[in-house]
């Protein structure tokens, strides 16, 4: 079985990046609303995207399937904007 290491580096190195912006995010949700302390505000569903490409740019079969976890977990993206939601921001 051939393996495409291009490919493979490219899609690992965007899940890396996009992780530490995940936990960047997840980061500042704990200074924000548990802790109740200013903190810089998330970057808005960018790491959630950056982990999906590289999630669906892997070369596994069936990989494509699983793009959607980082954008559902990253607090920048879906959490974020069901908050902002659920306190009104967008009345």
């Amino acid at each position: 079985m051939d393996v495409d290491w291009g490919r493979l580096i490219f899609s690992l190195a965007l899940l890396v990046g996009g992780s530490f912006a995940i936990v960047v995010n997840g980061w500042i949700f704990w200074e924000t609303v548990i802790k109740n302390q200013p903190a810089p505000s998330p970057v808005p569903i960018v790491g959630g995207i950056i982990a999906a490409v590289g999630i669906a740019i892997l070369p596994l079969s069936g990989a494509w399937m699983w793009a959607w976890i980082p954008i559902v977990i990253d607090w920048g993206g879906l959490p974020a904007i069901l908050v902002a939601w659920r306190q009104g921001a967008f009345k």
